[in-house]
């Protein structure tokens, strides 16, 4: 473990000092904890930085919570300090990102500008992965875009910049200097081989398509994301029933048979994602209970037998019981064969439910959808982080990771509280029950 002597200052959110002195500082891939001469050591994660700035001799570590250490003095270690404290702070950030387990394609250093929705900008070091691309700033908070969700890619040879466009977000790269090209192909690569792998699970799950059914079925249906089968079925009418027929395993056609039975006729979404062996996240059961009912050894994402692996989901928002009207209720139900539970989420706040049954009701669910649907991608579709406690999230440190991008990111938070509770595939009776007590407390 690095261990480095130097001075320190610990700064509160408004910038004053409230410690400050001779200090050791370690640290290791998760943990730093710096000690001062005199006084308690302070230690923390390192998933709880936000940015690693180095400048004059001088090293600063803003904090989630908003207070800032500074470190001062380190001599001839500086460099080292610098370099080493960078590449943990960056490792362990895209465990917090959760992309640890897939596999890195390459890494480039340069300066990104991000617009749209969020804007950002600055130095970062860029990390490619087979199906993501992870930026991780010097002094912003780092962000990970799935290379599915990219709808364009523009290399300019003259000004060096590749420009990557994804629905109204821009992210453009520059100063990659001569790995410019190199960055642009490697990503144009992914993105070609991950739209072939796509396109050849469609015709696999949809073969009766022709070319041109095929092509828009792909533009619709693209891994990671969820379409509306109304909308499928507009491409070919036999695509919501080939779904259901190729892409639910036999144990799981009960469960799936009864939220159809649950939902309304249009409003029902699909979706798939590939699985390769990289995703696969060696977790133990989460809790006795889940012994027996859910054991993921594939967190990450449950995948069937075969290269390459899919999982296959439904969303289904359900009816009000007893009336055809929508409940603020929707069920996210992997319909591959390692399934082990349905997942229930209001799916707005409960003070605008009555525009559940407005005119613009079909507008209302495909926002909502698109909601979870960009969480669940953000997670990798890991379901621990959805469905564990606060407090097992906090305490366990199997899943402090979790913990943290539940605690950085806004939209994994909003889909936390929207969570009802889930109904185990223990056996279809015990399963009705939970789901109907779930639908009582979706109503409160």
């Amino acid at each position: 473990m690095p261990d480095f002597q130097g001075k320190f200052q610990y700064l509160s959110s408004g910038g004053a000092v409230t410690q400050e002195g001779a200090c050791r500082l370690h640290f290791d891939k998760q943990t730093l904890t710096l000690t001062p001469d005199a006084g308690a050591a302070l230690a923390f994660d390192l998933g709880d930085i936000d940015s690693v700035t180095a400048a004059d001799w001088e090293v600063r570590l803003p904090l989630y919570t908003g207070r800032v250490v500074v470190l001062r003095q380190f001599g001839k270690s500086y460099d080292n300090l610098v370099h080493d404290l960078t590449e943990a702070y960056r490792d362990r950030t895209i465990q917090c990102l959760l992309l640890e387990d897939m596999s890195e394609i390459a890494h480039f250093p340069g300066n990104f500008e991000l617009s749209g929705g969020n804007s950002a900008s600055g130095a970062a070091e860029v990390r490619l992965y087979k199906s993501n691309l992870a930026v991780l700033p010097a002094s912003a908070k780092s962000f990970q875009w799935r290379l599915a969700d990219i709808d364009d890619l523009r290399f300019d040879s003259q000004a060096y910049e590749v420009t990557l466009q994804s629905g109204a977000n821009c992210l453009k790269f520059t100063r990659l200097a001569k790995r410019t090209e190199e960055f642009a192909t490697k990503v144009g690569e992914s993105m070609n081989a991950l739209a072939t792998q796509t396109t050849q699970a469609l015709h696999g799950m949809l073969p009766f398509l022709d070319p041109d059914q095929l092509q828009s079925c792909s533009a619709l249906l693209r891994e990671g994301r969820s379409a509306s089968l109304a909308k499928l079925s507009t491409i070919h009418k036999q695509i919501p029933s080939a779904l259901a027929a190729n892409a639910v395993d036999k144990d799981l056609k009960p469960y799936y048979d009864l939220l159809s039975g649950h939902a309304t006729n249009g409003f029902e979404y699909a979706g798939f994602k590939l699985i390769r062996a990289e995703d696969a996240d060696a977790a133990t059961p989460a809790s006795t209970e889940a012994a027996v009912s859910e054991t993921e050894t594939a967190d990450a994402a449950d995948a069937d037998a075969g290269a390459p692996g899919t999982l296959y989901w439904f969303l289904f928002p359900l009816v009000q019981p007893g009336t055809s009207k929508l409940a603020n209720v929707v069920a996210w139900e992997a319909s591959s064969r390692s399934g082990r539970a349905t997942y229930f989420f209001r799916m707005i706040d409960p003070s605008r439910a009555s525009e559940l049954n407005s005119a613009g009701a079909a507008a209302v669910v495909d926002s909502a959808i698109r909601r979870l649907n960009t969480v669940l991608a953000m997670l990798n579709f890991r379901r621990r982080p959805i469905y564990l406690s606060d407090d097992e999230l906090a305490m366990d440190p199997r899943f402090h990771r979790y913990a943290i991008a539940a605690r950085r990111l806004p939209e994994v938070r909003e889909v936390r509280a929207s969570f009802l509770g889930r109904a185990l595939h223990s056996s279809v009776e015990a399963w009705q029950s939970q789901v109907d007590t779930l639908l009582k407390k979706a109503t409160l």
